[in-house]
């Protein structure tokens, strides 16, 4: 691979063995058209897949690579990161960093994109039917939609370069219960996968770059993630729990807790037509605590903040919550958002806010609740977060992980007060979630 001297080979037999067959696949020595790795974390897919990327981009001049994830931010936070330290030491790549059309390119006018799938903004994927591309690398299989994945293999190809490299498909993932589980990894282990389909399985420990710091954070996680993430484990663990919080124990987690005037207090909302919720939480280095669970009914947000500053006064505030909250409502006067009304009701500052622009995956946030409860020190007021231990307790998960909220008219599908804690956890504890 000319130019990326990152990727070490040698280290790692199984990237060398899925790096090999690519090779061959170019060279007309195998009839692979579709090549997956993973099966767990820190398995070496997204480096030896990129790597593969970069050698195709230099073997055919003028061709065109797609890397694709759910969304351009999850693309910003890994993928974009992993290609930057490969390619950095290298005159022979450079960069184009607009959002809209952002790629790495070479010497030799070949190009990799880079691009969410985006299926929430664009549900018929008509950002992808015109796609002239070579070959596509689905990034967390995961966490794409089985139609991009059609959608996308109709395309591969569709770039025409003399001389014409094969028209190639690529992927990583992770263990899931979702149809990447059906449609690659229960077909691998039963030697049902087409015959132009190369599938590397590959776990941490075949990976001689994890560090002893990295192994020490994955002896904190809770067994069933240690199962599925570092182990490889395919089992569906929710077929025993599907609680949402199923690391939540009320002997370990409910007592009394109390607030401090003294101490910096954090405000979660989470925005309905009715109830309106927030969650009162204070924490230091080693403790969270709940205060209190808000939850009232036939309100709006005028009447939770009077109640907020009646039962707080003079508390310093920082404020997150749901990010949907920025977006101009009827439901408030003026039509402004819920945040400006926050802001301006609660006389904070514009650097109280932490409201990040998107919300969290439901995936990721429900690992990070979990990892929180397991290994961090949190207590709920056992009278005032009623209301948040009773959707610690009962909440549930659907099959593809997704909170079952289909029925408003039960207590146990509303997760209002969960929803609160979620994005607290998740704006400001994500360190549990190193890995």
């Amino acid at each position: 691979m000319t130019n990326v001297n990152v990727i070490d080979l040698q280290k790692n037999p199984k990237q060398f063995e899925y790096f090999s067959q690519i090779v061959r696949s170019c060279n007309g020595q195998n009839n692979y058209r579709k090549f997956g790795f993973g099966g767990a974390i820190r398995g070496g897919k997204t480096y030896i897949t990129l790597g593969g990327l970069i050698y195709l981009s230099n073997r055919y001049e003028g061709s065109k690579w797609h890397t694709i994830r759910q969304d351009f931010p999850a693309l910003q936070a890994t993928t974009i990161p992993s290609m930057e330290k490969i390619i950095r030491h290298s005159s022979n790549w450079k960069w184009n960093r607009d959002k809209a059309n952002y790629f790495a390119y070479n010497k030799k006018d070949s190009k990799i994109f880079f691009k969410g799938e985006n299926i929430k903004q664009d549900p018929e994927l008509t950002d992808f039917l015109g796609l002239e591309t070579n070959g596509i690398f689905w990034e967390q299989l995961e966490e794409i939609s089985k139609k991009a994945w059609d959608t996308g293999a109709s395309r591969c190809g569709s770039w025409y370069i003399d001389p014409m490299p094969p028209a190639l498909t690529f992927t990583t993932l992770n263990p899931t219960q979702k149809w990447p589980k059906q449609e690659i990894y229960m077909k691998w282990i039963n030697g049902e996968l087409p015959p132009d389909f190369y599938f590397q399985h590959a776990l941490p420990q075949d990976n001689a770059f994890v560090t002893a710091d990295q192994k020490a954070i994955w002896d904190g996680m809770p067994d069933r993630y240690q199962k599925q993430f570092i182990e490889g484990d395919w089992t569906n663990f929710d077929e025993k729990d599907n609680r949402f919080a199923y690391c939540f124990e009320e002997i370990k987690h409910v007592g009394k807790t109390e607030w401090n005037p003294g101490r910096e207090t954090y405000l979660s909302f989470d925005f309905n037509k009715d109830p309106i919720t927030c969650s009162v939480w204070q924490h230091d280095d080693h403790n969270i605590r709940g205060i209190e669970q808000i939850k009232l009914s036939n309100s709006n947000i005028y009447d939770l903040l009077d109640y907020i500053m009646v039962h707080y006064p003079r508390a310093v505030f920082t404020v997150t919550g749901d990010s949907t909250g920025k977006n101009s409502t009827a439901l408030v006067k003026d039509n402004i958002n819920y945040y400006t009304v926050i802001k301006s009701k609660l006389d904070l500052s514009i650097g109280q806010l932490k409201v990040p622009n998107i919300n969290p995956t439901m995936e990721e946030n429900r690992m990070l609740v979990n990892a929180i409860l397991y290994r961090g020190n949190v207590l709920l007021d056992k009278d005032k977060c009623a209301g948040l231990i009773y959707d610690m307790k009962n909440v549930r998960v659907a099959p593809d992980g997704k909170i079952i909220k289909e029925n408003r008219n039960d207590p146990s599908q509303q997760a209002d007060c969960l929803d609160t804690a979620r994005y607290y956890f998740n704006t400001f504890h994500r360190n549990f979630l190193k890995i």
